[in-house]
């Protein structure tokens, strides 16, 4: 994981977390799959390539969940032939991913690798870790076309009206579309310059029907026997035959994640049409669905995770409205959607053109203790808006991955409604139905203690091999004044320096050599300048023989 250092805060933004694969990846697969030549080099080209572990179940996949448990995966990949694609299937996917600890919530990205044959499945493993999304095509207005660098948005509900998004921000509202758009929509998949297309309206396990609320004088899109193809209104059928890889996703789609057969919507549109991620509801898809506005959310409107982080986040931010029991949730989507594809696939939106700012800025910064470390999750609104669950498409909880697993949670402080820190993400429950908007530069925060994964030894225990030394303040909390005190284990140059939440200097004892031994230090709560701090956490580092182990301070009002 790669750290920036601002002063005693390592300040990580998660827009630039390392790699993926650095993360411990599962594939699971049947045994008697994995004995399939075809099918084996899709799980050999995921250990090649992620150093993943291999997970065999013989009839349930609830039969991996202990060792699953121990090895405490960040990405799960399930490696499966598309027929055995059930949504009750899918539904013990997110139960499983949700039961490797104690919590309700999601403990792993996960996907299903899959296609119409093991070559479709291999082929999703096997192309560039990454991909960006700069060109959306809608077959919907319902695509957020100002989120994106540059979007061609058609309308499903008036005939010849579209609007288009340049890279230079500018939207250009047109109505000279075709009466029916089945053509139109095919040849501009089939030009390959699609990065995302996203779909809404009637649709099935093989079908999508492109007007909507009728038929009208549109036609659909189909499946079969592994080729997905336009249907026009009048006219022969047109093949979608795509390479480029991209994003499919049925927004509000019913039925189009359900695999019934090889001729389903999902394998065929990886098999001919170049669908390297694909997202859809195995369940009807109703007005108060909620998944697919939280995963667009997470992915272009409030934060710019990879497709399958969104997905995943979408889902925790649903898990934590039906539990709070919030207006409009629906507990069916809970286990209603399905991503096909590779987890740890770094599909985000392009950096590209101009388009609308995000919600939000989220950072999480990080102070080194002796036995645990101090987390501070900030978001900070860029714009006026509403941070929380208010419609089937709106906003969601600010949720921050966390850059690693954490244990022994303990929350300080939050000014947030409530919050959530789970070992791989934090929800800060900011806004309520009913609240105005929160406005651009306010911030909103949580502050918690826990051991990180990556420096616990066996049994949770921190590796430690630095030198002896030790800090602590009394009184502690106060709000007159401190004295610290530390020891020594030898002679050493001593720095002794107290930092806020950001990680910003307020005071520094001068530096100098020191003996072995018991010292102190009085702390009068004034900064450098001699003012006064206001209450709050601070942190006292001590540096001293070549490492450094920092003691938190809680100042009252």
């Amino acid at each position: 994981m790669r750290n920036i250092t601002l002063g005693v805060a390592l300040l990580l933004i998660l827009a630039t977390a390392a790699s993926a694969s650095s993360e411990p990846y599962a594939v699971v697969i049947r045994d008697s799959v994995l004995v399939k030549l075809n099918w084996a080099e899709v799980v050999d080209t995921l250990v090649a390539r992620y150093d993943a572990d291999v997970f065999t179940y013989n009839s349930s996949v609830w039969e991996v969940q202990a060792e699953l448990s121990a090895y405490s995966p960040h990405y799960v990949c399930f490696v499966m032939r598309c027929f055995e694609v059930s949504s009750s299937f899918v539904a013990d996917v997110w139960q499983l991913t949700r039961d490797l600890d104690d919590d309700i919530y999601g403990d792993a990205v996960w996907g299903i690798v899959t296609g119409y044959d093991s070559e479709d499945a291999v082929r999703l493993v096997s192309g560039d870790r990454t991909f960006r999304v700069k060109t959306v095509l809608g077959g919907t207005m319902s695509c957020d076309l100002t989120h994106y660098p540059q979007v061609t948005a058609t309308s499903e509900g008036t005939y010849n009206y579209y609007k288009v998004k340049h890279l230079d921000g500018t939207v250009e509202e047109r109505w000279d579309g075709p009466t029916d758009r089945t053509e139109w929509l095919v040849s501009c998949v089939n030009a390959d310059s699609i990065d995302m297309f996203i779909t809404s309206g009637h649709a099935g396990s093989d079908n999508w029907q492109l007007h909507y609320p009728d038929v009208g004088l549109e036609g659909f899109f189909r499946s079969l026997a592994g080729q997905v193809y336009g249907d026009p209104h009048t006219g022969d059928n047109i093949n979608i035959n795509s390479v480029n890889p991209k994003i499919y996703f049925g927004l509000g789609n019913c039925l189009i994640g359900k695999i019934m057969t090889k001729s389903s919507m999902a394998p065929c549109w990886i098999h001919t049409g170049g669908a390297y991620l694909y997202t859809g509801y195995v369940i009807t898809e109703g007005p108060d669905s909620y998944q697919h506005g939280a995963t667009k959310a997470f992915f272009a409107l409030q934060a710019h995770y990879t497709w399958p982080e969104a997905f995943f986040l979408g889902n925790q931010n649903l898990l934590f409205d039906i539990e709070n029991s919030t207006p409009g949730a629906n507990p069916p989507d809970r286990d209603g959607s399905v991503l096909y594809g590779d987890p740890a696939l770094d599909a985000r939106v392009s950096e590209e053109g101009i388009y609308d700012p995000l919600l939000y800025t989220e950072e999480v910064s990080v102070v080194p203790g002796g036995q645990v470390d101090t987390f501070t999750v900030t978001v900070t609104m860029n714009v006026d808006g509403k941070p929380g669950y208010n419609s089937k498409w709106g906003y969601r909880h600010p949720t921050v991955l966390l850059p690693e697993r954490v244990q022994d949670i303990v929350v300080e402080y939050t000014d947030a409604y409530e919050a959530v820190v789970t070992d791989n993400f934090a929800l800060l429950y900011v806004w309520r139905q009913g609240d105005p908007d929160l406005l651009a530069g306010e911030t909103r925060e949580v502050i918690f203690t826990a051991k990180r994964e990556a420096t616990a030894g066996v049994g949770g225990t921190p590796h430690d091999d630095r030198p002896r030394i030790s800090l602590s303040a009394v009184p502690n909390p106060f709000s007159a004044g401190s004295r610290i005190a530390y020891r020594l284990e030898e002679q050493c140059r001593v720095s002794l320096s107290i930092y806020n939440v950001r990680g910003q200097l307020i005071w520094r004892l001068p530096d100098a050599v020191q003996t072995e031994g018991l010292h102190s230090q009085a702390w009068d709560l004034r900064d450098t300048h001699g003012t006064r701090v206001p209450g709050g956490i601070y942190f006292c580092e001590l540096a001293a023989a070549g490492t450094a182990i920092t003691a938190k301070l809680v100042v009252l009002k």
